[in-house]
Parts: C-alpha cells; sequence; structure tokens
C-alpha cells in the first residue's frame, strides 16, 4: 500500500511541474509577441526590398543604399513570405520574407 501511495504522488508531482510548464511557454510567448511588428501586404503594393548583401548578413560598404527600388508585390504567401515584380524590368523575384521588405510610400 506504501509503494502506491508513493507512485501516486510521484504523478501528482508530475503533473504540477507539467501545468507550471505550460504556464512558463505562455508567458514566454506573450513576452515575445509583444516585440513582434505584424506585417501585412496585399497584391500590388508598392514595397522596398533588402538589398542581397543584407539578406545574407554581409558587410555593406559604409554609404552603400540597404534597401532597392520600388517593387510591386504579385503573390502574398500565408507563410509570410510574397514575390516581387520589379515594374522596370517586368522581371520577378524568388520568394523573399517579409522581414527583408518594408512598405514604400511615394
Amino acid at each position: 500500500m506504501d509503494r502506491e501511495a508513493e507512485l501516486q504522488e510521484l504523478e501528482e508531482k508530475r503533473e504540477a511541474v507539467r501545468s507550471k510548464m505550460e504556464e512558463y511557454h505562455q508567458r514566454l510567448a506573450l513576452a515575445y509577441d509583444k516585440h513582434i511588428r505584424p506585417r501585412v501586404f496585399l497584391e500590388g503594393d508598392l514595397v522596398l526590398k533588402s538589398v542581397d548583401t543584407v539578406m545574407r548578413k554581409m558587410s555593406l560598404p559604409k554609404w552603400a543604399p540597404k534597401w532597392e527600388s520600388p517593387y510591386i508585390v504579385s503573390e502574398v504567401h500565408p507563410n509570410g513570405y510574397c514575390i516581387l515584380l520589379d515594374s522596370d524590368y517586368g522581371t520577378t523575384t524568388g520568394p523573399i520574407n517579409f522581414k527583408y521588405v518594408k512598405k514604400y510610400y511615394a
């Protein structure tokens, strides 16, 4: 009988730790979400694209621009990336993460 009580107590401790971990993960997610800026792009929006060297985390010369000329958003995917259309040349880019794109205000 004593062994069953120990097993029951052990299971209760595990459940208490599990609930504390869930609370911790919820607090962590809330703290993370406070600093996240949601980015919403629609097809047809004018945007600036980050220069390739910035996307590859390479160093830039001191006075080099970090953003490239305005592009038109041609496709938006719910996973957080878009396809851009270069209006000057009529070409499309590969998929680009939202963090490398920002709205262009003319």
